[in-house]
């Protein structure tokens, strides 16, 4: 068995404690290393609705923020390179530095949504 591999085995009992059944599952190894495309996050949502504007007065995305962002890419199977790639796609933006913290927080809000209506949110 290699470092990725996992069994779990789950027991059914009667209420008395005698079992009934016993459930070994095992987890497919990873694929091998290649880099995800965009596809995994394609039933994300449309980039906020409002646009992102390079005035110099605007309040800039907060390293939070761009934690939580990554973070809940990696939950959807983006390594941070391809995370970071998506982010620059959706806020159409050529580095990370330009997206204003209102439409970070519209993403992140956008994304939590879906991933709440998928059951997959793992705050």
């Amino acid at each position: 068995m290699t470092a990725h591999q996992r069994t779990y085995r789950l027991t059914i009992t009667t209420a008395d404690g005698q079992p009934l059944c016993h459930l070994l599952i095992h987890r497919e190894p990873p694929a091998p290393a290649t880099p995800p495309a965009v596809a995994p996050v394609a039933d994300a949502p449309a980039p906020p609705t409002a646009p992102v504007t390079s005035a110099e007065d605007e309040a800039r995305m907060t390293d939070p923020q761009k934690r939580y962002l990554f973070r809940l890419l990696a939950q959807q199977g983006l390594d941070a390179k391809a995370a970071e790639g998506h982010l620059t796609h959706v806020f159409h933006v050529s580095t990370l530095r330009e997206v204003s913290r209102t439409s970070a927080s519209q993403l992140i809000e956008q994304l939590i949504s879906t991933q709440k209506e998928a059951g997959h949110v793992h705050a």
